[in-house]
């Protein structure tokens, strides 16, 4: 669990938690640290801005659950144990090779950024990694001397690995994922060749009737915090 500074306070944050934790009595919880790997993060805000650090901890935003009030009590229960159960039962496919990954897609390189993925939780949540050739043509102009993956690339790769997500679901088999918007983002480090990328993506919303499904992306090179943002993503 992490807590906010506490600057405006609109309720009592520790009582709150207290209550939570009175539902999980068999489990842990601890605060938060960059480098441990934690099933799920409880995020308590004392108002709406939600200004919690976060930046340092390597966890996909599919394993964060908010807190911002008592009316958030019973939704964060019901998510929080979602987040364990899954945990638990380690409900997932085991990954895709590279093989897989192109059987998937319809890219190639070098605009192919998804390497293999390393975790698949079905309509959830997927984990997946990719290194930058440095012999990548881009590397070439961005920039010379001092070589820079670029943060539209970035994006893309976090692009590829919704896909991926996406893909895996009997219900958008055969379609054709174009990205169609990036809200949202935001860039915390530079990203060399050789550098391998964690790409963290979930989703947070479908709207099936429009073909259109809206995902939060991360990279993370090692426990940094490289990219953040929301894509947006029609299926056609």
């Amino acid at each position: 669990m992490r807590y906010c500074g506490g600057c405006n306070p609109r309720y009592d944050r520790v009582a709150l938690m207290k209550r939570l934790q009175s539902f999980f009595p068999e489990e842990t919880f601890a605060a938060a640290q960059p480098g441990v790997r934690h099933p799920a993060l409880v995020v308590v805000c004392g108002c709406p801005n939600q200004c919690v650090k976060l930046s340092d901890l390597a966890l996909p935003a599919a394993k964060q659950v908010f807190l911002g009030g008592w009316e958030d009590l019973l939704p964060a229960k019901k998510r929080l144990a979602e987040l364990l159960a899954l945990d638990s039962e380690a409900e997932e496919s085991g990954g895709l090779t590279r093989e897989e990954v192109r059987a998937i897609l319809p890219h190639r390189p070098p605009m192919l950024f998804v390497d293999t993925v390393d975790r698949l939780v079905p309509g959830v949540e997927l984990t997946a990694r990719f290194t930058p050739d440095p012999g990548l043509p881009l590397f070439a102009g961005h920039f010379p001397g001092a070589p820079v993956f670029p943060g539209s690339c970035t994006a893309e790769a976090l692009a590829q690995a919704a896909d991926i997500l996406l893909l895996r679901e009997e219900r958008y088999a055969g379609k054709e994922p174009l990205l169609a918007g990036i809200r949202k983002a935001s860039f915390h480090r530079r990203v060399s060749p050789g550098e391998t990328l964690i790409l963290h993506v979930c989703i947070l919303e479908e709207r099936p009737e429009l073909g259109s499904v809206l995902c939060r992306g991360q990279a993370m090179v090692g426990e940094e915090l490289a990219a953040e943002m929301e894509l947006r993503l029609a299926l056609r």
